[in-house]
């Protein structure tokens, strides 16, 4: 039969109410048939409540055992109550000690009737008295502190009993199955949630946010939905192509318009009677141009008669500044818009030039429009340049500046030599290489322009390369005609 309990807690005494209280007031309704006999065999008044307290304190212990706690109020309760009767042991020790202490002093110290001698021998001698009473209290294994000390803290003690391993109700027994029980219920909570069984565990509810984060990406790869991220990337990416495509279609057909216009230009040139005047004064105007750039005098001489009689060859004479280190060397520029001539004929008439003009060094400019079809775009042929340039084609303005920069250069070579002077010029002779090299390159653009529908970009990504490339080898060579100067001027020249 089950046990049935009804507590019942006092309305009136506000005492009770106060857990902290020294003692609480309960009225209990016993219903267990058990427990009603047992009551029964005590008579009724105090010595059925003191039996009904013990059992209740014995129940209490009991079901702390149980839960694997330790009552730590009862073991507290018993050490005072050890360490008082331990106390009053001690002080009942001390007053018998202290009394008989007192008589023997009386007796022998008693200024009437007192033995001193007598009974401080007997006190001290060897089996004496005090030695005897020492041991029996203090010294062997069978004084009263050894016997109060064993009962109380001995192997038989309810202390030693409580604590002992091999109790199977003792304290640590009590604590390890609590911690057994314990690492158990965490050992099986830790492999509940790493399993896959139960659809709440943290390893289920990771797998389904793994599978949900895939479906999720998957969705976001997938063409067939509008919405996806790859989808949106390749509508956008049409868009761009799209673009693209229709600023290239603009660009082609702004270039064969741009070319349209050229060729047209050129046509109506060529069919004037002055285009190969104002070819010429084309050419003046930019040599002169740059001339002023460089500090250098620029003359036209396509007028007046040079060191041969009556001989007019040489337009321009390029005269090198004073900031030059060949200062006063001459450079004459001869420029044709002619289909007339060809390579061998202008080197010829640039000697002619040279002469007349007692000039260093030569450059010739042929038209775009009239020149060899295997002419390279710049070249140089001992003290001879030649160049092709069209005054329409900004492209071609370098090739033009690169000569001008080449002659300047032999100029200064040729001062050099006459100084004797012992100069690295392998630099130099490097960068005028290099100029005309690139200058050779470029003339690959009249073929791609055939084709400009085709290969538009490759044209411009060429163009700029080489361009950009053959303007720093321009810059190279007039660092090192100033790094020449510098050298001869720091020598005194």
């Amino acid at each position: 039969m089950a046990e049935q309990s009804e507590h019942v807690s006092p309305a009136t005494d506000d005492s009770t109410a106060n857990q902290d209280a020294d003692s609480i007031r309960l009225c209990l309704v016993v219903a267990d048939p058990e427990l009603i006999t047992e009551l029964l065999n005590h008579p009724e008044g105090e010595p059925r409540d003191r039996y009904a307290l013990t059992a209740l304190r014995v129940g209490i212990l009991c079901l702390k055992q149980a839960e694997g706690r330790l009552d730590a109020e009862t073991i507290r309760h018993e050490g005072e109550r050890l360490l008082t009767e331990l106390t009053h042991a001690l002080d009942e020790h001390r007053n018998d000690v202290f009394n008989k202490v007192s008589s023997s002093l009386q007796e022998y110290f008693d200024p009437k009737d007192g033995r001193l001698s007598e009974r401080i021998e007997r006190l001290i001698s060897k089996d004496g008295e005090l030695e005897r009473f020492m041991q029996e209290h203090l010294g062997s294994q069978d004084s009263l502190l050894v016997k109060t000390l064993t009962t109380y803290l001995g192997e038989t003690s309810p202390i030693m009993r409580m604590i002992a391993p091999e109790n199977p109700e003792g304290f640590l027994n009590a604590l390890s199955k609590n911690v057994d029980q314990l690492l158990a219920s965490s050992r099986e909570t830790i492999l509940a949630e790493f399993s896959l069984d139960s659809d709440q565990s943290a390893l289920s509810r990771l797998v389904k946010r793994v599978e949900a984060a895939q479906g999720d990406v998957a969705k976001e790869f997938s063409l067939d939905n509008e919405q996806s991220a790859l989808a949106r990337m390749r509508r956008e990416l049409l868009d761009i192509l799209k673009q693209h495509k229709r600023e290239a279609d603009e660009f082609r057909a702004a270039v064969s318009e741009r070319l349209a216009t050229i060729a047209a230009r050129r046509e109506e040139a060529m069919r004037s009677t002055r285009h190969g005047e104002d070819y010429e004064e084309q050419v003046k105007h930019f040599v002169a141009s740059e001339c002023q750039k460089a500090g250098d005098i620029c003359e036209d001489t396509s007028n007046a008669t040079g060191m041969i009689k009556n001989s007019k060859v040489g337009d321009l004479v390029v005269e090198l500044g004073p900031e030059c280190l060949a200062s006063g060397a001459r450079i004459v520029v001869e420029a044709k818009e002619s289909a007339s001539y060809t390579l061998s004929k202008a080197l010829d008439e640039l000697e002619v030039a040279r002469k007349n003009r007692a000039a260093s060094v030569g450059l010739f400019v042929f038209s775009s429009l009239s020149a060899p079809p295997e002419l390279e775009p710049m070249k140089r042929y001992g003290a001879d340049i030649v160049v092709v340039w069209d005054p329409e084609d900004p492209q071609t303005d370098v090739f033009l500046r690169a000569g001008l920069s080449v002659a300047r250069a032999i100029c200064v070579q040729e001062a050099v030599s006459r100084r004797q002077e012992e100069i690295d010029l392998e630099p130099t002779e490097r960068a005028i290489r290099a100029i005309e090299k690139l200058s050779n390159g470029l003339a690959e653009i009249n073929t791609w322009s055939e084709t400009i529908r085709s290969n538009s970009n490759k044209i411009i990504d060429r163009v700029r390369v080489m361009s950009d490339e053959l303007s720093r080898q321009v810059s190279v060579l007039d660092e090192q005609v100033q790094g020449l100067k510098s050298e001869l001027a720091s020598r005194g020249e």
